[in-house]
């Protein structure tokens, strides 16, 4: 077998350890949408978009500041070197999901009493009791990657997802259909499965470590943050919008059409945890390699992308979605669409993500985050208001398109300014050898 045929069955070995995890992560995502949705309708299932808002918000600070580092500068080293940094970043993100968990219940308590019984109160008041073993857990699923452990990384979230679907059924058998009670258990759940990667790791995370590893990394963590933050705001703020403009049922509305594109979002979220490592190996190989594996990544996601959603829009009228979704079903059905394109545009943007990641240029991916963002809460807003749940998703699917295009332009040009300063025409069959990916 060559070199480069070797070298590509690695990467799609490791690819697929990282689609596995992420298909059994979002199945149980899935299924606690579809609980919600079943047990608590429309409302309930906008109070855990909500809530779910909040989640993301957390764990893209909780990447930026500790695992993002991580997978880059650490991706394939010896055992005791991983060992050391994947314990200071666990505990960055420890204390990170901390910090974002007290927000949380304040804004919760907040909400309670203002309205009293508030879905929404309950729902940000138990997330945020749960956000600390949630950006635990995911940590210790980035580490595991980074350190070329997919199928530990596997088998902490097969641990998480079975213990969470156990309760669930226990919780359905009871009676006791508590929203709070339902995402507290998400948060113990996750708890256990990251002590199953400290059990793994053989190593658990250092607190005391979290101001030198933010210092070591600083250069990379301030801009990934402002990046993260603003891609989980321009991302998610679709949400509270749609609720002020026309109530909660929209939302759920919505958060249900986005789950009858999981299988891609899974995919998607499988892909791009293991995307910058794989980038920043590829950069050691050349310019060529590097663009290749950035549009085999963008192509085939968004391929996989646009065939699930016909398949969505095609096949589930036919019973499969009133099953799943019940009384929600008419509603999300007629969103599928927006969702799909917003989806396959989303993912061409995933190559160029991880390649300006890979060659470390977090000026240029905070750029484009800001803008790309920008467009997601103008034309969201604008979308939003004129066209309820309908006109949002439309609003956001095409800055989604535009956004793809913004991205490949600066990878583009990042690419070309790298390999020309290092000396390199970039010409095809040409191959630049580094000594790793730049920082």
């Amino acid at each position: 077998m060559s070199r480069i045929a070797l070298w590509r069955q690695q990467i799609a070995g490791r690819l697929g350890w990282a689609v596995a995890d992420q298909a059994v992560s979002s199945l149980e995502n899935f299924l606690l949408g579809v609980f919600v949705a079943n047990v608590l309708g429309a409302e309930g299932l906008g109070a855990l978009g909500l809530a779910f808002v909040a989640y993301s918000i957390a764990l893209s600070c909780s990447r930026a500041l500790a695992t993002d580092a991580l997978m880059i500068r650490f991706s394939g080293t010896a055992g005791d070197v991983w060992r050391t940094a994947a314990s200071a970043a666990t505990g960055v993100a420890l204390l990170t999901g901390t910090a974002i968990g007290v927000i949380c219940v304040g804004l919760g308590l907040i909400l309670k009493a203002a309205e009293p019984g508030s879905e929404a109160g309950i729902a940000f008041l138990a997330i945020g009791i749960a956000m600390p073993a949630l950006t635990l857990q995911d940590s210790w699923r980035c580490a595991f990657f980074a350190a070329e452990r997919g199928a530990r990384a596997f088998l902490v979230d097969v641990v998480w997802t079975v213990l969470f679907l156990s309760l669930l059924l226990v919780v359905h058998l009871t009676g006791n259909t508590s929203l709070m009670l339902v995402l507290i258990g998400f948060g113990a759940t996750a708890l256990v499965a990251a002590v199953a990667g400290m059990i793994y790791a053989r190593t658990v995370p250092r607190v005391h470590a979290a101001r030198s590893w933010l210092r070591a990394h600083r250069d990379l963590g301030t801009r990934f943050l402002v990046e993260n933050v603003v891609m989980g705001a321009g991302g998610q703020i679709r949400a509270p919008v749609v609720a002020a403009a026309v109530g909660l049922a929209a939302v759920g509305a919505i958060r249900a059409a986005e789950m009858l594109i999981g299988p891609v979002a899974a995919l998607l979220m499988g892909i791009s945890q293991v995307s910058v490592p794989e980038a920043a190996r590829a950069l050691r190989k050349g310019s060529g390699p590097l663009l290749r594996l950035c549009l085999g990544i963008s192509a085939g996601l968004a391929s996989v992308a646009f065939a699930w959603g016909l398949v969505v829009i095609v096949i589930f009228p036919f019973g499969i979605g009133s099953m799943l979704l019940d009384g929600v079903w008419p509603d999300a059905h007629r969103l599928v669409l927006g969702v799909m394109v917003s989806s396959a545009f989303g993912c061409l943007q995933i190559g160029p993500s991880a390649g300006l990641r890979a060659l470390g240029r977090a000026d240029r991916t905070m750029r484009c985050q800001l803008v790309v963002s920008a467009l997601f809460i103008l034309l969201g807003t604008v979308g939003a208001v004129t066209g309820g749940a309908l006109g949002a998703v439309w609003g956001t699917a095409i800055a989604s398109a535009v956004g793809s295009a913004i991205w490949w332009w600066q990878f583009l040009r990042a690419r070309r300014e790298y390999f020309e300063a290092a000396g390199e025409l970039i010409r095809p069959g040409k191959h630049f050898k580094t000594t790793g990916a730049a920082a």
